[in-house]
């Protein structure tokens, strides 16, 4: 049988978050000759864990699957001694909850509520786009993940419900009034529309069939975020919930056409392996409640 030496993967963990050899060597103090030593001894055991691309190191695939479990082993290392020295309870770790762009605060906020109904679990949010979360997931480096649609992750994720709200059609705030009744004067209208396979997009293709409305599509965008500014900035007509562009209504940047009986939903993320842990599967049981 053979055995992991932690002191390795430990430097490899901080080569991998530094980017080289020389700021880990740093950041240790180590000389950069004795940790490429122990990095290649690691890589004896586990396989090629960089790829050297214009001298910079570049993890493999094989090196982002070693990376996710490092950070998971020494955060539990430092959750341990938490628990042994200063007797914290096992529920005063830390969930890092991932936030799609777009999402509304109201929506995030009422989630970390109830996470902090299951755990005394502190919270740490990182927003971003649905790549840059979606990576994260991957890696380890968030746990939960809050968005407005269901993702396809490499690793398999349960979408718990977590919130809806009404769509309605919006504009840049203009005065002029339109010549036709809703929703009518959506016919060849100018429209900033998320991209195929959305499925908020496949709910405004069958609203626009149902009512033979025609747009005229001038933007396909990947997440709704990017759909409200372009909106605001006047690109064209965009559907979003009104809690979502409620601040830019209240500001004068978007003024509403008219409402729909659609809804957009919201889904709390979680990789299915980790609905072993107690904490997460209590978020499970809350969520599905919903």
């Amino acid at each position: 049988m053979s055995w992991l030496n932690y002191h390795h993967l430990y430097y490899f963990l901080k080569i991998a978050e530094t980017g080289s050899i020389s700021q880990a060597s740093q950041l240790l103090r180590l000389g950069q000759p004795t940790l490429s030593v122990q990095l290649a001894t690691l890589e004896e055991q586990l396989g090629q864990l960089f790829e050297r691309r214009n001298r910079k190191l570049v993890l493999t695939e094989r090196g982002h699957v070693v990376l996710k479990y490092a950070r998971d082993i020494f955060s539990r290392g430092d959750e341990l001694l938490r628990v042994v020295e200063r007797g914290e309870l096992a529920e005063q770790r830390q969930i890092a909850l991932g936030a799609l762009e777009g999402v509304p605060k109201s929506i995030l906020a009422s989630t970390m509520l109830r996470i902090r109904k299951i755990s005394k679990a502190k919270i740490v949010v990182t927003e971003g786009t649905a790549d840059d979360l979606l990576q994260k997931i991957n890696d380890g480096s968030i746990d939960l993940m809050v968005t407005d649609h269901e993702l396809n992750s490499q690793n398999p994720m349960v979408h718990l419900p977590i919130g809806h709200e009404r769509l309605s059609f919006w504009k840049k705030n203009s005065r002029t009034a339109d010549k036709e009744k809703f929703p009518q004067c959506l016919n060849g209208a100018d429209f900033v529309l998320p991209t195929l396979g959305h499925p908020l997009r496949t709910q405004l293709d069958g609203y626009f069939a149902q009512n033979t409305i025609t747009p005229k599509i001038v933007c396909e965008v990947p997440d709704t975020a990017l759909v409200k500014e372009l909106g605001a900035q006047g690109m064209g007509m965009i559907a979003l919930g009104e809690t979502t562009v409620k601040s830019w209504v209240r500001v004068g940047r978007l003024q509403l056409v008219g409402r729909t009986s659609l809804v957009q939903k919201y889904w709390l993320g979680i990789p299915k392996k980790l609905l072993k842990d107690p904490l997460l599967e209590g978020l499970n049981a809350e969520f599905k409640a919903e």
